[in-house]
């Protein structure tokens, strides 16, 4: 027995690298986070009386807290199991890092322009009306909740700490396949959704892996999220990942589903097909501009 439990050991750690091996760091990691989320459901049941009945609160609310967990088992899993900072991730803070963040955010605003402008044209959207005056309170709420906290918490799990982990273990090609299957999978629990949605949305998930490939950083990724989320819903009045909320511009979607993603959002459709494809093209200029630039900073 004793000869075989080094054979045994080698299945759970690396030797060389002092640590569990990377199946098991993402396993472990799958199962914090899900913990840690079942324990925050469980003292807002029952020790404040469940979620804020108003519906914008509640989005903002639940944003918070999915930004503290998954903040939290990342943080854990980054420092105890794969023994290292979790600025490697991508967070290093930066001039170049803030330029990242908000021309993506400003990026994915011209993209949903885009999307409704085309569907606009088509005859496939009818304007009904504006949201006026504007709520900025409930404006602001839901940046919080479905753009700025939904960036952050689902860039830093899928492609920080899920992708890097799958890289290690797998290589990039591999790990950039099952990334891109696994978001949209997950999405597939969303309302409304359908196969088509979740392909989509795998392959917008790669315009976010993209993102990371091109500058390494996790903050192109993150602004390009919180925009896409944002304008999607908020400002231009579509779904977002099925879910609605108080938006500015009002309007009724008469085009196919196949192509405007109707009541789950434009990710479902084939308009977004072209939008990303230009959103990868204008991301692949700015990370050609954004290498110049910090090549002349160096000089």
């Amino acid at each position: 027995m004793n000869k075989k439990f080094p054979r045994a050991k080698k299945i759970f750690s690396n030797e060389t690298e002092q640590r569990p091996r990377a199946g098991w760091r993402l396993l472990a990691f799958i199962l914090i986070f899900m913990m840690m989320n079942a324990i925050v459901s469980v003292v807002i049941r029952f020790g404040f009386g469940g979620q804020p009945k108003d519906k914008t609160l509640a989005t903002a609310l639940l944003g918070v807290l999915l930004v503290m967990t998954a903040t939290s088992a990342v943080y854990l899993s980054r420092r105890y199991l794969d023994k290292k900072s979790c600025s490697s991730l991508g967070l290093k803070i930066a001039r170049a890092s803030m330029a990242d963040l908000f021309f993506g955010f400003f990026l994915s605003g011209l993209m949903i322009g885009v999307v409704y402008l085309a569907l606009i044209a088509l005859g496939w959207v009818n304007f009904q009306s504006l949201a006026w005056p504007v709520d900025w309170a409930k404006l602001a709420l839901l940046f919080l909740g479905v753009g700025a906290t939904v960036g952050w918490w689902e860039e830093l799990v899928f492609r920080g700490y899920l992708l890097q982990n799958l890289q290690e273990g797998l290589g990039l090609r591999w790990a950039i396949g099952i990334s891109c299957l696994l978001y949209g999978a997950i999405h597939l629990l969303n309302p409304n959704a359908t196969l088509l949605s979740g392909l989509l949305i795998a392959f917008i998930g790669y315009l976010r892996i993209f993102g990371w490939l091109r500058t390494r950083q996790l903050w192109l990724a993150m602004g390009m999220h919180a925009g896409w989320n944002f304008f999607q819903g908020p400002i231009f009045g579509f779904a977002v990942s099925g879910r609605e909320s108080f938006s500015l511009l009002k309007h009724e979607i008469t085009g196919p589903n196949w192509i405007t993603g109707s009541t789950f959002g434009p990710e479902a459709g084939f308009i977004a097909v072209p939008v990303v494809l230009f959103g990868l093209f204008m991301m692949l200029l700015w990370a050609r501009k954004r290498i110049r630039r910090v090549t002349t900073l160096q000089k």
